[in-house]
């Protein structure tokens, strides 16, 4: 009986201990959507963007201390944890929101 209970208690949600925080993952996103749009404005030919974005996604990868198969997994696991990751792409849109009103607000 005390091993049944023990097992119904324990959370399913439990998060593995090799997946990025929440916090970490805006970052590394709020990143890699800032270097994505700096590359469109640039306006340069989708191939060589594409070229581009993957010597930068390894620098935020290092820059973030983690590693695209670390980001990947977070990234798969967030997306079967689906109010984890609408909470983390909420604070990642409101983060680049923000910065877009200062850039607009330096321009003026």
């Amino acid at each position: 009986m005390i091993l049944i209970l023990t097992a119904c208690s324990s959370s399913t949600d439990d998060k593995p201990e090799y997946i990025l925080p929440k916090e970490k993952m805006v970052a590394f996103l709020i990143d890699s959507h800032m270097k994505e749009g700096q590359l469109t404005a640039a306006k340069i030919s989708k191939d060589s963007a594409r070229v581009l974005f993957k010597d930068i996604e390894q620098d935020l990868y290092k820059e973030h201390d983690i590693d695209s198969v670390q980001f990947l997994e977070s990234y798969h696991y967030y997306l079967d944890h689906v109010e984890q990751l609408a909470d983390i792409y909420d604070a990642v849109i409101d983060s680049l929101s923000l910065k877009e009103k200062v850039l607009i607000n330096e321009g003026n």
